[in-house]
């Protein structure tokens, strides 16, 4: 409870100040403040300023609407931004059915989503992002998700359904010099619906296969005229599961989102605003989800891969399940799933003054992770339970100033705040037949069964971020049609942390000298108590400049050039840190330089946009798995060599009749290792410790990846005593193969792909009803969210979800 309490004070600090400026500053402000008010730029989220319509009609082309985005903290047509962007309205994310990030993907090519659990989740964006295979708590993500103008410190806060949302922005490149946290290849702002004060009311219903049950519903309106408005939204999503567990018949895959969110928002006078957001959100699933897609019985010298899955399978008496992933059957025993809840209070103050807004954002969040994965993925009782929880807690606080009205300098500047802190365990417990299925039968087995039947690995780490920052940007109008953007960034970071290991298991007196010899052997192998602790310390100067030529009222070309970094962190895991070729568990910050020419076009009155932008990246210092070979071939994650990401983008929207409008994007990026020594090997590489991945494609991204699809509608009448119309919907995505470990195997490559996805409906002119028929993966395509081979040379896959259908009706009064 004090916690809680402490919570909700400092969520309050930040605006209490701002709160009792209004008065002092009315005098000589009010004209100025007025028009500060109705650009409604000093609110990031900009509810006011940039309706949910601006951002593309329920089609989701926005061709023929200027589409308003905030990416440069103050309400302006994407057109007109030098900045590589895409931005979706809530009409089109609700059209779509993007809810979450994973299908936010199938809109932007330039944006990969890969997952295998919400903790586990990358977050990519020009090939650039966590790293796909190592999910380390003592690092920050490269791309930056943002709710309400709130920096969310680890990916699995983002996993949530996303509903009630007023637009959805894709920054891409550098970010860190207008805002929040500093993250070197982009940034996901979500931005939700804000109170009204004229009452408005609605939400949907949605019914599918797999018993796929949904509601969102949403209410908004004054609670004292012209000075307190609230909004109240919930949301509610259930689905069976679409694998069936062979070990016990169930399904598994299933998923159960719920979602609250309660606002407020406070005008005691034209020259400011305040909006308090609390939000609450659960989440749990059975996660026995991966198919055995393959074995590895031999390496690629000809070499027989010994003690294989099948080995195992046959020293055992286990039956493997069919290779047949389209069957959607796994086999585990262990009851796999996850527990996930998350809470937050924001408050968001704005307080315009003659010529300029300050703004104070101030947040408390709280994330929860609680799973529990077999650790065999069979019905064996040999990997009883083996995750990482976690319990993660941040505070944030960020003060900016932004000028308002005409000038021939504009600017932002603020300065941030962030504290971090995670409790992390991690368990490894074995069962009665992990000897036998875990350990080479080479190995005698009393020494085996008395080292590892019943061993149980326990490790707390906790480690602890606080960032500061003070940032800026101007624009300078050199003439009506040219600007030149600069911006600074200097950050400083400090991190400590400790990583505790405990272990115990059956007595192993008894033993012989040589079977004793040999179980402490398998102990050393699978973890022994290790403790160590700590601290890292950086400050960093970040900045980018962008050179832009308004060459028509509807064509922009721009040149800009970002300088920035992925900051360090803590590598806490069981790594020996002692001895004669200790690993240095500090891993160093990612220094990025960033490249970008854009064009940007309008024509036939803004009814076809065309923007294009070709980008050049260089990362030293990337942060990813080396293996060491002077210490025993000890593998941990640290700084390697330099990665190299290039390519281009486009996007294309249309409207070519008042009843159509359509929408294209394509991306083609070309990223690799420049530099990577001391890489581990694929799996199927025998006889070397390590290799060297130099000029290699980089992991987690595709070469080719595109998007298409549009809306045509036609009026039908009177249908339910209200003037109607129906429509016809479609989108496809298409993403070239990628490889989802750092070592590049071969099998752990994931083959190219395409969705196609569909709606047809009526609904009313005035919005009162809507009702859609729906389909997603309408060819029912298998593929895969992860893939990989593990040790025993089973290769299995988490797949994507098969075809699923329904009927949504929505109303809004």
């Amino acid at each position: 409870m004090k916690r809680i309490l402490r919570a909700a004070t400092l969520a309050l600090l930040g605006s209490t100040a701002l709160a009792a400026m209004p008065a002092l500053a009315a005098n000589g402000a009010a004209d100025g403040a007025a028009d500060g008010a109705a650009d409604g730029a000093a609110d990031g989220a900009a509810a006011e300023g940039a309706a949910d319509g601006a951002a593309g009609e329920s089609a989701g082309s926005g061709a023929g609407v200027d589409i308003i985005v905030t990416a440069r903290r103050r309400n302006e047509r994407i057109q007109d931004v030098p900045v590589a962007a895409n931005a979706f309205g809530g009409d089109q994310l609700a059209a779509t059915r993007t809810y979450n990030l994973r299908d936010l993907q199938q809109l932007t090519p330039s944006l990969v989503v890969t997952q295998t659990n919400p903790r586990n989740t990358s977050i990519n964006i020009r090939g650039l992002g966590n790293n796909v295979s190592v999910y380390n708590d003592g690092l920050e993500p490269a791309v930056g998700v943002y709710v309400d103008q709130v920096y969310l410190a680890r990916p699995g806060q983002a996993v949530f359904d996303m509903s009630d949302v007023e637009r959805i922005e894709v920054l891409r490149g550098p970010q860190g010099t207008l805002f929040g946290k500093n993250t070197s290849a982009g940034a996901v702002v979500v931005t939700t619906k804000s109170p009204t004060f004229e009452p408005e009311a609605g939400g949907d219903i949605t019914v599918g296969n797999y018993d796929f049950r949904q509601v969102h519903a949403y209410a908004s309106g004054a609670l004292v005229d012209d000075v307190l408005a609230a909004r109240l939204y919930v949301s509610k999503t259930d689905r069976d599961g679409y694998m069936t567990n062979r070990y016990d018949g169930s399904d598994t895959q299933d998923y159960h989102d719920f979602g609250l969110r309660g606002q407020l928002l406070f005008t005691p006078s034209s020259n400011f605003k305040l909006r308090l957001i609390g939000d609450y959100g659960r989440q749990h699933s059975k996660t026995a989800a991966s198919v055995l897609t393959g074995v590895m019985t031999q390496y690629d010298n000809g070499v027989t891969f010994s003690n294989n899955y099948y080995d195992r399978a046959a020293r055992v008496g286990y039956t493997p399940v069919a290779i047949d992933p389209g069957a959607r059957i796994t086999d585990a025993d262990a009851n796999p799933r996850y527990k996930m809840n998350q809470w937050g209070l924001t408050s968001i103050a704005d307080l315009s003054i003659p010529g300029n807004t300050i703004t104070s954002v101030t947040a408390y969040r709280a994330w929860n992770w609680y799973p529990h994965n077999d650790g065999d993925s069979t019905s064996l009782d040999a990997g009883t339970d083996f995750h990482q929880s976690n319990e993660q807690r941040q505070f944030s606080q960020e003060l900016r100033i932004a000028s308002e009205g005409t000038r021939s300098v504009d600017y932002v500047a603020g300065l941030y705040y962030l504290w971090q802190s995670i409790d992390a365990e991690s368990v490894n417990a074995y069962g009665q037949d992990a000897a036998s299925w875990f350990v080479a039968p080479s190995v005698n087995a009393a020494a085996a069964a008395a080292a590892l039947n019943g061993y149980t690995i326990i490790s707390h780490s906790k480690p602890v971020t606080n960032s500061y920052a003070a940032f800026g940007q101007a624009i300078w109008h050199i003439t009506p049609t040219i600007d030149l953007t600069g911006g600074l960034r200097y950050t400083y970071e400090t991190k400590t942390g400790y990583f505790d290991q405990t272990a115990t298991g059956a007595s192993l007196d008894g033993l012989t000298t040589a079977q004793l010899a040999a179980a402490n052997t398998i102990r050393t192998r699978y973890g022994v108590a290790n403790y160590y602790s700590a601290s890292t310390r950086e400050g960093r100067l970040s900045g980018s400049a962008t050179l832009s030529w308004k060459v028509t009222p509807d064509s922009l070309v721009y040149a800009t050039y970002a300088h920035g970094h992925k900051f360090g962190g803590l590598n806490l895991a069981n790594i020996v840190t002692t001895g004669t070729y200790p690993a240095d568990p500090v891993i160093k910050p990612e220094t990025i330089d960033s490249y970008e020419l854009g064009v940007k076009t309008a024509w036939f009155g803004n009814r076809l946009t065309a923007n294009l932008a070709a980008f050049w990246t260089d990362d030293s210092g990337y942060q990813t798995t080396v293996i060491d070979v002077d210490s025993n071939n000890q593998s941990y994650f640290t700084n390697v060599g330099k990665v190299r990401t290039r390519g281009f983008e486009g996007d294309l929207r249309a409207s070519p009749a008042p009843w159509l409008s359509l929408y294209a994007s394509g991306a083609y990026t070309d990223a690799k290792y420049v530099s990577y020594a001391n890489a581990p090997c694929p799996i199927e590489t025998n006889g070397q410790a390590t290799c060297d991945l130099g000029g290699k494609r980089l992991p987690g991204v595709s070469k080719w990846a595109a998007s298409a699809g549009g809306e045509a509608h036609a009026g039908v009448g009177s249908v339910l005593g209200r003037d109607s119309e129906v429509y016809a919907g479609g989108d496809f995505s298409y993403r070239s193969n990628y490889n989802t470990t750092t070592s590049l195997s071969r099998y752990s490559l994931i083959p190219s792909y395409s969705l196609i996805n569909a709606r047809l409906g009526v609904r009313a002119l005035d919005g009162l009803v809507d009702i859609q028929v729906w389909g997603r993966n309408l060819t029912n395509k298998i593929y895969y969210l992860s893939l990989s081979a593990g040790t025993t040379g089973a290769v299995t896959g988490t797949l994507g979800d098969p075809r699923t259908y329904g009927v949504t009706v929505r109303t809004k009064f």
